[in-house]
């Protein structure tokens, strides 16, 4: 299994990434974060970072307490259509850089925009029309097979649209600056596993889990509670595909010992685009089964809060500074 870094160290960095989604994410109130790069790129002239300036993120297991973390979940719980190279962008804004590169970082960051946004786009109109069976009460299984089959498709080709952006970052960052960015990938792919976990246990509705949190955003009663979770559990355990997080693992192990070599090609990472199909995948699968169990649950009046929550979700805004 890979070394995770702790996320304690560098969620409230990672949460900067994420504050430009639609209004959903409130921005933390800590002050370890460094500012997002077009901020940067309006400040004084800083030294370029030497290996002493990257702080090491520790070595301590995530702990789902963590309340820093609650909000990355929440992000990390609907949007899966980039994979890696989702993390990888997100990674860009609280990444300490010189003013010079912060121009060519905003660049490298737009491009990889641009080039996922049919990803994006076939994760907008599955959770679209997600939100329109919630409000109705009756999913529709044939569009959203066919909603999340196009996100599986749309995923695979985005290490290939990626290649050139991320020989440029690679260029474009110092040694120092690649291993932290490592780092970061490495902390957003820790707390995507936990938030799309298989488990939605009782254990953890009050420590992470997305029944939890759902719960206390639709005041769910603890009859609806425990009836959701049965059937999620008892569709999970059917179903045909689970995830494979060695794949994943893998892939990250790939992309960390390249990207901090001196001659990193992203052409040759071979394992890029599988692992990014696997991820938004399985992301959308989960989200689907998870949903389809909720549904005949709630009350007419929980069924339009959550329709209302989903589609904030899917026509989240990007900005200059965010995802």
């Amino acid at each position: 299994m890979i070394h995770m870094r702790s996320v304690y160290a560098l969620a409230p960095a990672l949460l900067v990434a994420i504050v430009g989604c639609g209004g959903e994410t409130p921005q933390p109130t800590t002050a370890a974060a460094p500012p997002p790069i077009a901020a940067q790129a309006a400040a004084p002239p800083a030294p370029t970072p030497s290996e002493s300036d990257v702080v090491s993120a520790g070595t301590t297991p995530l702990d789902e307490d963590d309340e820093s973390t609650a909000d990355l979940k929440e992000y990390h719980r609907y949007h899966h259509h980039g994979g890696f190279a989702m993390f990888i962008a997100m990674s860009l804004d609280s990444l300490s850089v010189d003013p010079d590169q912060s121009a060519e970082i905003v660049k490298i960051q737009a491009d990889m925009r641009a080039k996922m946004e049919p990803a994006r786009d076939a994760e907008k109109k599955l959770l679209t029309v997600l939100a329109d069976g919630i409000a109705s009460g009756k999913i529709d299984i044939g569009k959203v097979q066919s909603a999340t089959k196009k996100v599986s498709e749309a995923a695979a080709g985005v290490h290939d649209a990626v290649t050139d952006s991320l020989n440029h970052l690679h260029a474009v960052l110092t040694p120092p600056q690649r291993a932290a960015l490592v780092d970061k990938v490495e902390a957003h792919f820790a707390v995507w596993t936990q938030a799309t976990s298989e488990d939605e246990s009782a254990e953890r509705d009050a420590h992470g889990g997305h029944l939890g949190a759902l719960a206390k955003d639709l005041e769910l009663s603890p009859v609806q509670v425990e009836k959701i979770r049965a059937t999620f559990k008892a569709s999970t355990a059917t179903a045909p595909v689970h995830f494979d997080r060695i794949q994943s693992e893998e892939h990250l192990r790939a992309f960390g010992e390249a990207f901090a070599s001196d001659n990193f090609d992203a052409k040759m990472l071979s394992t890029g685009g599988a692992a990014n199909a696997q991820l938004a995948t399985w992301g959308a699968a989960r989200t689907v089964r998870f949903y389809e169990a909720v549904n005949p649950s709630l009350t007419l009046d929980q069924r339009a809060k959550l329709a209302s929550s989903l589609r904030r979700h899917a026509n989240y805004k990007s900005t200059e500074t965010g995802t």
